[in-house]
Parts: structure tokens; sequence; C-alpha cells
């Protein structure tokens, strides 16, 4: 499909107080943060509605090859400037994204899960959805091009859409609904910006909802407690882990389950949507060594408990290695295999028991598992 973007940077920024397209977030302008997401999707045909300061918006435009149209009557709100951008489109447009310049931070998945869902609902609106409400930014299909000009801005671009089929995405980006209305809004983007790669638990928990079979899910839920209580218990003990980053990791661990080599599937599967630190835990959850000094990570962690979770229930290393001896007992190359994994399941279970003072047995009894 040949798919536009109108990135709407020609209001007055009264509440910010500051020129929002001009803004920086880490080291670019919050017109630049926008390009750079469309850019990483393929998307190249990318045009700025600018109005208030469009001098110093244009030179900012200039500076990234980004195309610049002018709207005049940007005072009267929002839907003029959508107005202006569509009249600019290129005749061979067959759908476009609207986004305003001051929501920054949407991830690049959750453009291309939009633009998946366009390519066989080529008549629809495609929304993302996040907690139930739907976000930015809406692709629109060129065929209502007509319409919108046709409007006379009553109720916005929303109230004109509604009257049109749409189709709702879910996605595990809260970022669709974040925006940089206000100075405070802004430092919540910075904070968000610093730990992009780690989700919060919200978003965490949308993904693994929709990776995850029941079954899969049931099991992830019951390792992130186990997981969970042990970091909090080595943290406890002046350890620095990321509860955040271990209740991501252990939630995803098995998004590939039933993959040949599952935890490289799933590793290579994360690190595609942008979660590096979360995949380096998938990678690593079936099996890894630790020096008897060595300090715990939270990739210790998330494969430690994982040892301790069979299923829904559960076991301990001993029974756990039991079980698999016996069904492979005829090979004798995965039987010592399996011994070494289990010999460095133990070592790791020592460690932790050492570093947390407290044997894992009991850390999991008082988490109720």
């Amino acid at each position: 499909m040949r798919i536009a973007t109108l990135i709407l940077a020609a209001g007055l920024s009264s509440r910010m107080g500051t020129f929002k397209p001009l803004i920086q977030l880490a080291g670019k302008s919050l017109l630049g943060c926008c390009q750079t997401l469309f850019q990483e999707c393929g998307l190249q045909e990318i045009v700025a509605v600018v109005g208030h300061r469009a001098d110093e918006t244009e030179a900012e435009a200039a500076s990234l090859a980004i195309r610049c149209v002018r709207n005049t009557d940007y005072p009267t709100g929002m839907f003029s400037s959508i107005q202006c951008g569509v009249r600019s489109l290129p005749k061979k447009t067959e759908a476009f994204f609207v986004l305003p310049v001051d929501i920054p931070l949407i991830r690049p998945a959750t453009l291309r899960k939009i633009l998946t869902a366009a390519a066989i609902n080529k008549k629809a609106i495609i929304y993302p959805v996040f907690a139930g409400r739907r976000g930015h930014p809406p692709l629109i299909p060129a065929s209502l091009i007509p319409a919108i000009l046709a409007h006379d801005g009553r109720g916005g671009l929303e109230t004109l859409l509604d009257r049109h089929k749409g189709i709702d995405i879910a996605v595990w980006d809260e970022g669709i609904h974040l925006d940089a209305d206000t100075p405070a809004d802004l430092e919540r983007l910075k904070r968000r910006l610093a730990r992009i790669s780690i989700p919060n638990r919200q978003e965490i928990d949308a993904l693994a909802g929709q990776l995850l079979t029941k079954k899969g899910l049931a099991h992830s839920r019951m390792v992130c407690r186990a997981a969970t209580a042990l970091a909090q218990v080595l943290n406890d003990q002046g350890c620095s882990l990321d509860l955040d980053l271990i209740y991501g990791g252990a939630l995803l661990h098995d998004v590939a389950k039933g993959q040949h080599r599952h935890e490289i599937g799933g590793a290579e599967m994360l690190a595609a949507l942008g979660l590096k630190e979360i995949a380096s835990i998938a990678a690593a959850h079936m099996d890894l060594e630790i020096s008897p000094t060595g300090e715990l990570t939270e990739k210790e962690v998330v494969c430690l408990a994982d040892k301790f979770i069979s299923g829904t229930r559960r076991t301990g290393i001993e029974t756990r290695y039991v079980e698999k001896f016996k069904i492979f007992a005829g090979d004798q190359k995965i039987c010592r295999q399996i011994l070494g994994k289990k010999e460095r399941a133990l070592a790791l279970k020592d460690r932790a028991e050492h570093m947390s003072g407290k044997r894992m047995e009991s850390i999991l009894n008082e988490a109720g598992l």
C-alpha cells in the first residue's frame, strides 16, 4: 500500500509553555521523534502541517528533510490542519496516518501491527487500542479524504470517522495515549523513554495476553510470582535487581514455547519488538552457568524460578530432573546433558540461597506457592 503520514505541528502549545515541535527529547525534537518512528517502519512520505511559529518549524523540518505545508487557519483548531494536510497528499496515496507532534513515543511494533491489519482491510479505518481505549495514530483510507474536506469541523475528526467502518487492533503500547500537553507530561515521557525497552507491567500483561496460550500464560504467571518473590528477598539483602525487568522476563520467557530451541526463537521475537533486555532473559531461561561467587542478575533469577515451576504446579530441582532422566533413559548423550543442566541449576540455587540467606523452599512458601 502507498501510505503517507501527517504530523500535526501547527498548534499554539499554550498549556506547555514551550513550543512543542521543537522540544528536545533525548537529543531529538518531537518532530524528529515522530519522523523516526515512521521511517523505522519504512514509511517515507511524511508531511508536517505547520502554522504557529511556522518559520521555526519549517527550519527544523528542512533539517530533517520533511516536507511541510502551512495551515493559515490553525487558530480554528486541529481539524483545519488535517484538512490542510490531506489536500497535500500525493494522488496515489491509499491510506494515511494522522499523528499530533506531541505524541512521540509510540512503539514501531504498534505501527507494524496496524500496517499488517490494513493490508487485509484496505477500506477500513484502523485504530490501535490499549487498555480498552483507542489511541494514536489511526490509519485512514484515502477514500475518506473527500468526506474530510467536506466536513464543517464540528466534533473534529473523531466525529467524522465514527460514521465509517473502523477496526480496533489490540496493541501493548501505552504510548498511543501519552502526549506532551504539559511540562508534567513531558517529564513522564522522558522517564518512559529512558526505559522504553522495559515495558511497564500493564504493557507486559497485554503483550503476554497476545502472544501466549491460556496454558502458557498460566505457567508464566506462576514463574513470575516465584521470580518476583526471590528478587524481592535478594533486594532486601542489598541487590539491585530490576523488578519490572524480572516481571517482563518471567511473563514472556516462553513466548515461543513449542518451537525447536524455543528459548532462541523467543529471544529473537522479543528483540524484534525492541525488548532486548527481556530477550536476553528468554534466551537464558533454560540453562546458564554461574560461578560460586558470581552476582545474580535478572537472568539468573528467572532461570532459577522456572526450575521450580512445572506447568502450574510447584516442583523441585531433583524432582524436575528425575522426570527428565526417565523420559530419556535410553539416550546416554542426552542424559549427560540433563545431568549438566541439573548440576548448574543446583549451583544456581545454592548461590541464590547464600545471597538471600533463605532456602528457596522458604521463599516460595512465603509467596504462597
